[in-house]
């Protein structure tokens, strides 16, 4: 006999011949589902799509695109080299890049856009001024990479030492040319991500200000609190640099959620400092300079104690507001300099310069979280000095990843914003030659298998047109690395090219994009060259004309 109990739950338990029928039913509903459905993904709002498998995708399976990397990369070899020889018979043998990977310019101007940085590179060879390059970029540049193999090959090729600018705060902490610490009391003010903003709009050559304070706080406990969480809210909308629109948070679809929020307690630091140490992994040029340089703006003198390998001194900046340079008259240096500030009011620090007394310094500038926005709100006028000071001359913009993750079918938006960037530059330096990077590719996962996000051609025009629209030049990453799908290839290459995000390169990756970009400017420079050499031939074949 059954007991009740047992008679309750025989009667509750799920037979298999039900389970089976039930799966039946969805798969019969599912199969009419996508037969209604006659295209694959249909849009809700502007970065909100359905996507339903259509009855083509059930039985075609579709071809995706493989890149091979050795083909994408069989001229392409870096160097880990001393040697200016072998970097200059190398460069006798670049060959010139297919169209879609040469630095490209807006019809019939070719050269026009970095014209006057040629010219800066052919007095370089014959002369022994410094010049700068400011490579502006966003987390692909992290830990200095791209900028150091580009560096080190221009160095080699050019002349110059050093790692070129640094700012105070390294949030990476992972550069591979320099290692560098500071006190906890500094604050950095910049325009893009979670900085702190500032009204006057004196930022550095970084986009950036530090100052300190002489106090800084240290987590002691957490506190937990319930708010709300917005879960198609995205991070870029949140954040301080955002290349989209804003988004209306409907009280309805929030949700409740326990959060910890840290508790800190503030201390004094007994000593502001900054401290480089050479790296001794580092490329042999950019260990070794003898120029170091404080970019600051100061109402008050202040002190400062200098420190470079055995060499101490005390030195007294003088007042100089917005902008002063103070040469720190070190000599050369092999291992390591520290500068110990002394003042009652912070100066404000724009960079630290380390290079050598001529050649080109180049100069990194990684902005995590970044579209490219946010040069509009430097000060002009402070923008044009600091240039001039600093003798740059071209300036590398490198952004576009941080656009990708939420799809869209028009990037009209983007144009503007990065346009009324790249004008905002212009005005404070209207010969200034600029190169602007569009983004690599980036995977993320669908159906089970990673494939390039299909938005990247449009991020990528959209860039190109506001680089033409101000007389800019653009160099193409996607394509040049391999475009659609090429990432899926650089990450499963042996060695990785790139990390498992599917977005950035790993550190031998980033050597490969920096020959490839190096490639990209020596060959345009080389057609410049002769071009010009074939102008002053027939120049001087002209016959002279006498008159009767």
């Amino acid at each position: 006999m059954e007991t009740e109990s047992e008679q309750r739950d025989s009667e509750h338990s799920v037979k298999p011949g039900k389970v089976l029928l039930a799966l039946l039913y969805l798969n019969v509903f599912l199969f009419f589902i996508v037969l209604l459905f006659g295209k694959s993904e249909y849009s809700i709002t502007e970065s909100i799509n359905l996507r339903f498998v259509t009855l083509h995708d059930l039985f075609h399976k579709k071809e995706l695109k493989v890149v091979n990397v050795d083909s994408v990369l069989q001229y392409i070899n870096p160097i880990d080299t001393s040697s200016f020889a072998a970097v200059l018979m190398a460069d006798t043998l670049i060959p010139i890049p297919e169209p879609s990977k040469r630095i490209q310019f807006e019809a019939n101007k070719r050269f026009k856009a970095l014209e006057r940085f040629f010219k800066a590179l052919l007095e370089l060879e014959q002369g022994s001024e410094l010049i700068r390059i400011l490579h502006y970029g966003d987390s692909q540049l992290e830990g200095d990479r791209i900028s150091d193999y580009l560096r080190n090959k221009l160095q080699l090729r050019f002349g110059g030492n050093g790692p070129g600018i640094i700012l105070p705060i390294d949030i990476s902490n992972s550069r591979v040319s320099i290692r560098q610490s500071e006190s906890p009391d500094w604050k950095k003010h910049a325009v893009y991500g979670d900085n702190r903003r500032l009204k006057n709009g004196l930022y550095g050559i970084g986009a950036s200000s530090y100052t300190f304070d002489g106090k800084f706080a240290v987590k002691i406990a957490e506190d937990t609190v319930i708010q709300k969480v917005y879960p198609w809210a995205d991070s870029l909308n949140r954040k301080g640099d955002s290349a989209k629109q804003p988004i209306v948070q409907d009280s309805g679809i929030f949700v409740w959620d326990t959060s910890y929020v840290p508790i800190y307690e503030e201390r004094t630091v007994q000593q502001t400092y900054l401290r480089f140490r050479n790296a001794t992994r580092s490329y042999p040029r950019v260990r070794t300079y003898s120029r170091a340089t404080l970019l600051y703006g100061s109402e008050k003198p202040f002190g400062l104690a200098v420190s470079a390998d055995s060499m101490k001194k005390q030195l007294t900046v003088p007042a100089a507001m917005p902008l002063g340079k103070a040469e720190l008259h070190t000599g050369t240096i092999r291992r390591s300099l520290t500068l110990n500030f002394k003042a009652e009011e912070s100066p404000i620090v724009y960079g630290v310069l380390l290079d050598g007394d001529s050649g080109i310094a180049v100069d990194n500038f990684p902005m995590r979280g970044s579209s490219g926005l946010g040069f509009e709100m430097i000060d002009q006028n402070m923008y044009s000095r600091i240039l001039k000071l600093t003798n740059t001359r071209l300036i590398v913009m490198q952004y576009g990843i941080n656009v990708v993750p939420s799809p869209r079918k028009n990037y009209d938006f983007y144009e503007r914003m990065f346009d009324a960037q790249l004008k905002a530059i212009r005005k404070a330096a209207p010969d200034m030659s600029i190169l602007v990077i569009g983004p690599s590719d980036m995977s993320r996962k669908q159906g089970g298998t990673y494939v390039s996000y299909p938005n990247i051609p449009l991020i990528r025009d959209a860039m190109k047109n506001a680089a033409y629209k101000n007389d800019c030049a653009f160099w193409d990453l996607y394509e040049s690395m391999g475009g659609e799908n090429s990432m899926v290839a650089w990450v499963e290459n042996d060695p990785p090219l790139a990390a498992k995000d599917f977005t950035h390169f790993s550190h031998r990756g980033a050597q490969f994009v920096g020959e490839m970009l190096y490639n990209a400017l020596i060959s345009e420079y080389a057609q410049w060259k002769k071009l010009q050499l074939k102008k002053m031939k027939e120049s001087q074949m002209k016959p002279i004309l006498v008159e009767p």
